[in-house]
């Protein structure tokens, strides 16, 4: 069943909807605003496969059949296009997180987290996989207001499993590990997901989505959840 149907599922209508930056105007439906998307596209799957120094502009440009030129209009260098691929699985990676609400009720809740992280990284296997290395590396490359954000979203979120234990909603377990474990377990399928589907990277289907949800939600809930 999904998780948002539940009674007390919270209502992500509320979560802050972020506007990326963009080195360079372009008009929506525009052959640039295309081309920025294509750019992105191949340099998440570039990052991913080969990492930020081993990456460079000409890759970039001969896998979008592009001039290297126009890489350097729309993102101005390899540094800016790396925090852009991060930008485009960051935001909605934090938005996850307000999911995690006190007065909402803890299965749904985390149900609903663990679901929002798995369908970003099939929308966006090779910038998840980018995300899940540079989270491992310290988060480096992420924006400032980004790591001030995830700093921020982190405490909320612990002070919201603190609250539903004290409540008895939760088992008596530390909060800490129990996120990280939620995080460890997501952003696997980023890193290892994919190849175990039939369909290889980017190819995982509704079903299987779906199915990894539950499959998730019940492993790592069913013994946290009190009744």
């Amino acid at each position: 069943m999904d998780q948002s149907s539940y009674p007390g599922a919270p209502d992500p209508s509320h979560l802050e909807v972020y506007e990326p930056a963009s080195p360079a105007p372009i008009k929506p439906n525009s052959t640039g605003r295309r081309n920025r998307a294509r750019i992105l596209r191949e340099a998440a799957r570039s990052f991913a496969c080969k990492g930020f120094a081993a990456t460079t502009i000409g890759d970039v440009a001969r896998s979008t059949g592009l001039p290297k030129a126009n890489i350097n209009y729309y993102f101005s260098s390899k540094q800016n296009l790396y925090q852009q691929v991060l930008e485009m699985v960051a935001v909605p990676y934090l938005q996850a997180f307000a999911l995690l609400q006190p007065d909402s009720e803890p299965g749904p809740a985390l149900g609903g987290m663990i679901r929002a992280n798995l369908r970003l990284i099939r929308k966006q296997p090779w910038a998840a996989k980018v995300l899940a290395a540079e989270l491992l590396h310290g988060a480096r490359q992420l924006p400032g207001s980004h790591i001030e954000h995830l700093q921020g979203e982190v405490e909320r979120s612990l002070d919201c499993l603190r609250q539903w234990i004290a409540r008895g909603q939760l088992a008596a377990l530390d909060p800490q590990h129990l996120l990280i474990s939620l995080w460890a377990t997501t952003l696997a399928y980023a890193n290892f997901g994919s190849q175990l589907m039939a369909g290889g990277v980017g190819k995982i289907n509704e079903s299987e989505l779906e199915a990894g949800a539950q499959t998730l939600t019940q492993l790592l809930l069913r013994g946290v959840i009190n009744a």
